[in-house]
């Protein structure tokens, strides 16, 4: 067969609507097609470490999916693996996706041919198909001849048929009146496909208003006009289960294919995922094999843990080799001074000691977390989340979130430059020529940074920057149909789930090889930064009663996340899955602080993204998050591939004042922001729902999963929490805390 016509879309469209194996039509309505794998695509300009890691994801993908599809709730035999995933990344019933086995493609064009061949004529309801698609044009000049009325007053007005019949296996195919069926005694799949009654082999497509289920065939033979449903049995789940059926251990409601319309959402669903592309890969290479070690030496310093116990000279070589002797010296003057008002003082000189072992503790939590960094003790449970971590979903990996925020940190926060010399990203309480209002005077400058401080206080909210390159891949690499999710259920079936098939998009030649692709659309655009103030955090867990496991004094709320993580990923009801089907069950999960943590940042998120939405001219799913649980932070920024106006950076500068800052956390700080029009129901639901926090399913990390407006304003509980409890939401304690330092400030005045 020759090579496919190519199309050319936009990237964004390639990627998604016309990726491979989906249906459309052409502008018009007219003419329908599927698209095809292109060939012609150029190779994705990607680092090394972004291609593994885009490869670590999709073998990831298809476990979890296999996992969840061969569950096989309430049927009657085990799911077999290839009615789970595609056959071609399983080798002896286990996943395997080799990276060698993707070509990392930018999506420039598709191939397409049309489809389906199947037609009615418009006058009669005559139904014809092509059975070659080479042979196309000539099988469709003989189809008047079928006629009843004969060739000569044919109307010879053919129409392509608009509705396919597909199933959960990935297949699709035209309407037929011909169907397959298990044959028992050779153990075989059979064809019919002439009229059982008069031998016939012209049908009608009849097409009365109304339901799918109505559309049926009618012999063509005037002395017959026998009726046949519109039946297909998938053929490859019919050679996997026909034997079975013969056993009563399966049943055709799980074989039989269903019509809809090509134009409709389940006849494709397109898979995907994104990450954020780093330029270093030093601390990325911790999460490769055998650096364990050092890993734990990373995390051990980012989050405290105390070092090993080192001699003065060990700790005075290390200073001076890090040309930092004068902070040594200051080190033993302070410890001097603390012996002798220890020994010697009196009631008045409590105050200074008071002083002295601060300024040591601080002098040596930030020499542990820099000079002395790697040297730490073996935290038993930073260890054993260390070893752990290969079966965590790397979605909700906190050891990867720990080691991207630093690179995110040392690549994006601290300093640099773009090429037009704008800063890579400012503090929204320091601010720059290029996102300050015009105009104001140094007094009206000062006065807006205090009035945004004032805000990100009262939102508990420690550091927020605006982040003008934030790099991101998304990709796509397989697809499914009637379902986007890895099981379906149908009435026909009662509650039985069956596996809905997860397929790679078909090969392309490359080079001397073939390969699936993965098309993939690398963006450059403006992100918010925002980290939470981690004594907040600690104060709105113990007002909630959410425990947290014991820790040596100086380890941060991040470490203890780590290792909490690490317990989850054992509790069946707690742990974090990949489809987290542990949290859609109401009131099964306990109070435990990764996932409380983890809502807070997610709900955070969605505000912020809802604000951003109404005032910068972007819709919801045009934004994408990323969290960074063990740090307390979160990033959200804008998706889209067309050229970035700098809608966000514009919005803030668009929006700031001195009479209250900036309009988007004055808006944030406004309780009536997370107000919403379905009150009762979104309350009863856990606090979550398309009129307050949720967005876009394909915007967000979870598909809206761990939400819930209460972790922010109270008035309620996830509804996963077992507790009836009302939370105290997190801006109530901002808020509070915010009030207690004022009355203090005042006192002391």
């Amino acid at each position: 067969m020759t090579q496919p016509p190519p199309m050319q879309r936009s990237r964004s469209q390639l990627a998604t609507a016309y990726a491979p194996n989906s249906l459309f039509t052409f502008e018009g309505g007219l003419g329908a097609c599927m698209a095809l794998s292109a060939s012609g695509n150029r190779t994705a300009d990607l680092h090394t470490v972004t291609r593994e890691l885009i490869g670590e994801q999709i073998r990831e993908y298809f476990e979890a999916w296999a996992r969840r599809a061969m569950r096989g709730l309430n049927l009657r035999h085990p799911v077999p693996p290839a009615l789970a995933v595609d056959s071609r990344v399983l080798s002896e019933g286990t996943v395997r996706v080799p990276i060698g086995d993707l070509a990392f493609q930018v999506p420039d064009t598709v191939g397409y041919v049309p489809f389906p061949l199947a037609f009615t004529c418009a006058r009669c309801g005559l139904h014809r198909e092509c059975r070659r698609l080479e042979r196309a044009a000539e099988e469709v000049a003989r189809f008047r001849q079928a006629c009843p009325s004969g060739i000569v007053s044919c109307a010879d007005d053919w129409q392509q048929i608009d509705v396919v019949l597909a199933h959960w296996s990935g297949e699709v195919e035209s309407l037929s009146p011909s169907y397959r069926y298990w044959s028992t005694q050779n153990g075989e799949v059979r064809d019919i496909s002439r009229c059982s009654s008069c031998d016939s082999e012209r049908f009608y497509l009849r097409r009365p208003p109304g339901p799918l289920a109505g559309w049926h065939f009618e012999c063509a033979s005037p002395s017959c006009r026998s009726i046949r449903s519109i039946l297909q049995r998938d053929l490859r789940t019919l050679e996997l289960l026909g034997p079975l059926t013969d056993q009563n251990q399966a049943i055709f409601a799980e074989i039989n294919m269903e019509p809809v319309s090509y134009r409709a959402s389940a006849a494709y669903y397109v898979h995907g995922d994104r990450l954020l592309v780093f330029n270093q890969d030093q601390y990325l290479a911790l999460l490769g094999g055998g650096q364990t070690t050092r890993l734990e030496g990373f995390l051990g310093s980012q989050y405290g843990y105390p070092v090993l116990q080192m001699t003065d000279a060990e700790k005075e070589a290390l200073l001076r080799a890090a040309s930092r002797g004068a902070e040594w010296d200051d080190y033993i003057g302070m410890r001097d001074l603390l012996g002798m008002l220890t020994n010697g003082g009196t009631a008045a000189s409590e105050p200074m000691i008071t002083s002295a072992r601060a300024s040591l503790a601080r002098s040596e939590e930030e020499w542990n977390r820099t000079v002395f960094a790697g040297r730490q003790q073996s935290s038993p449970g930073i260890a054993a989340a260390c070893h752990a971590r290969p079966l965590f979903v790397r979605r909700f990996d906190p050891i990867r979130m720990a080691v991207e925020h630093e690179t995110l940190a040392q690549e994006k926060l601290h300093g640099g430059q773009l090429s037009d010399g704008k800063d890579v990203s400012v503090d929204v309480t320091i601010l720059d020529a290029f996102t300050l209002p015009d105009g104001l005077t140094e007094a009206e400058t000062s006065l807006l940074r205090d009035q945004v401080r004032q805000r990100r206080d009262l939102l508990g909210v420690a550091e927020m920057r605006l982040v003008r390159d934030v790099q991101l891949c998304e990709y796509t690499f397989a697809y499914t149909r009637t379902s986007s999710s890895p099981t379906v259920m149908r009435e026909k079936a009662g509650d039985a789930e069956m596996p809905v098939r997860l397929r790679l998009f078909d090969r392309v030649e490359v080079g001397d090889s073939s390969r699936h692709p993965v098309l993939c659309l690398l963006q450059s655009n403006e992100g918010l930064y925002v980290r939470l103030d981690e004594e907040t955090v600690l104060e709105w867990l113990n007002a909630n009663a959410v425990p947290l496991a014991p820790a040596a004094a100086g380890v941060r709320l991040g470490g203890r996340l780590i290792e909490e993580f690490t317990e989850l990923e054992s509790d069946p009801t707690a742990r974090f899955s990949r489809f987290l089907d542990e949290y859609r069950r109401e009131h099964g999960t306990a109070r435990r602080a990764y996932p409380f943590v983890y809502t807070l940042l997610h709900t955070m998120a969605h505000h912020l993204i809802g604000v951003s939405a109404s005032m910068s001219g972007l819709d919801l799913g045009s934004f994408g998050e990323h969290i960074f649980a063990p740090d307390l932070a979160f990033l959200i920024y804008r998706r889209g591939m067309t050229m970035d106006l700098g809608n966000l950076s514009s919005m803030w500068r668009d929006r700031g004042s001195p009479d209250f800052g900036n309009e988007v956390l004055n808006r944030m700080v406004d309780p009536v922001s997370l107000r919403c029009g379905s009150e009762s129901v979104c309350n009863h639901r856990g606090g979550a729902c398309p009129d307050c926090v949720l967005i876009p399913e394909t915007a967000c990390l979870t598909r809206n999963e761990l939400l819930s407006r209460s972790v922010l304003v109270g008035r309620g509980a996830p509804r996963w929490d077992d507790r009836d409890t009302r939370l105290v939401g997190y801006y109530e304690v901002a808020q509070r805390r915010v009030r207690g330092a004022a009355g203090r400030t005042s006192s002391a005045a």
